[in-house]
């Protein structure tokens, strides 16, 4: 079983908890990421929402992250389950590219529920939620935005939405 990731889960050490026996590079093409999604628990509450990353489709486009690749399916269902509660929203199993060539399919989480921001929401209304006072379980929106752009260039991935939300950000954070 393999699972792609994008955001938050490529770095803060989950696979771990579920025995992960590899770890990827890997690319998904005719998908980008957006910060789209109000986080209302982890890093926002509902009256001042934090914002996350979602996987859009965006033809022509690649989202370059990691998948993790769990032996058999033996513990798929509590993966799943732990992924369902965390990214509020079943999988859908696409086909992404190892840095190495080789296709897999991976379980991709692409949101698509209530709390997406609407399209074309303005750079500047999107650093204002992540701005305001959004502080949830994990943390602010701020130090979701921080984190998710070091993982990325520690990764060596260059994500022109990450980097423009954090450059709109970085210097009142």
């Amino acid at each position: 079983m393999w699972v792609f990731t994008f955001g938050s889960l490529m770095a803060d050490g989950w696979e771990k908890d579920f025995d992960c026996i590899s770890r990827a590079q890997a690319e998904l093409l005719n998908h980008r990421r957006s910060f789209n999604k109000k986080s209302v628990k982890n890093w926002g509450t509902p009256e001042h929402p934090g914002l996350t990353l979602v996987l859009e489709k965006a033809e022509g486009e690649t989202c370059t992250g990691f998948a993790f690749e769990f032996a058999g399916d033996a513990l798929g269902e509590q993966i799943r389950v732990y992924l369902r509660k965390r990214e509020a929203c079943d999988p859908t199993v696409l086909t992404v590219r190892l840095l190495d060539g080789t296709q897999v399919q991976a379980h991709a989480y692409v949101y698509a529920g209530k709390n997406l921001l609407p399209v074309g929401t303005p750079l500047e209304e999107r650093a204002r939620l992540v701005l305001g006072a959004a502080k949830g379980s994990s943390g602010t929106g701020v130090d979701y935005v921080q984190k998710t752009f070091r993982e990325l260039a520690r990764a060596g991935i260059d994500d022109p939405v990450v980097t423009a939300l954090w450059n709109s950000v970085k210097p009142a954070a």
